[in-house]
């Protein structure tokens, strides 16, 4: 009798479990991943600097990224700054001739999967951007980064110091 009451109570326990209305929400990991990474960083909280000092810094940190090289011959149609119109203008004039051409962030198109793409041409394109961390003992640590998609991406820390009334890069790791 033990032997036929065991099945019978196993499929009952099985049936009970599957009957309960537990909603269980799937997604697809790595899409939400890639999404994540192509979308345009949200800005930095609060640093403790005025908005006169972090302009300084992100001026600073966007110059020295623009001297060098940017990716291959023709392989972006534009850089885009992560900052604000006006900083985004200076910084055209600055680099009038820069290859390829300094953009403002509204000609930029942000595609999941993909790289930033630069909307007045269809093409892949980079984004600059600059995270400032509270300043300690005269010294603010701040990372310069550029994404144009997955694997182009990365950093520099920089180390600045202000000398006299303006912020300076004293190091580049």
């Amino acid at each position: 009798m033990e032997k036929k009451f065991f099945p019978i109570l196993l499929a009952v326990a099985l049936l009970a479990g599957c009957a309960a209305h537990e909603t269980i929400p799937l997604s697809d990991e790595g899409q939400s991943i890639r999404l994540e990474q192509n979308a345009v960083p949200p800005p930095p909280a609060s640093t403790g600097l005025d908005k006169a000092e972090e302009r300084q810094i992100e001026k600073e940190i966007f110059t020295w990224l623009l001297q060098r090289p940017i990716g291959d011959d023709n392989a972006y149609s534009a850089v885009f700054l992560k900052t604000d119109e006006a900083a985004t203008t200076a910084l055209m004039k600055l680099f009038p001739a820069h290859v390829p051409p300094l953009k403002q962030l509204w000609h930029l198109g942000i595609r999941p999967g993909q790289s930033p793409v630069d909307q007045d041409t269809g093409r892949p394109a980079v984004l600059l951007s600059v995270e400032t961390l509270e300043p300690e003992n005269g010294v603010v640590e701040a990372a310069g980064k550029w994404f144009a998609g997955d694997a182009a991406a990365g950093f520099h820390t920089f180390e600045l110091k202000k000398n006299g009334i303006a912020w300076r890069i004293q190091s580049v790791k």
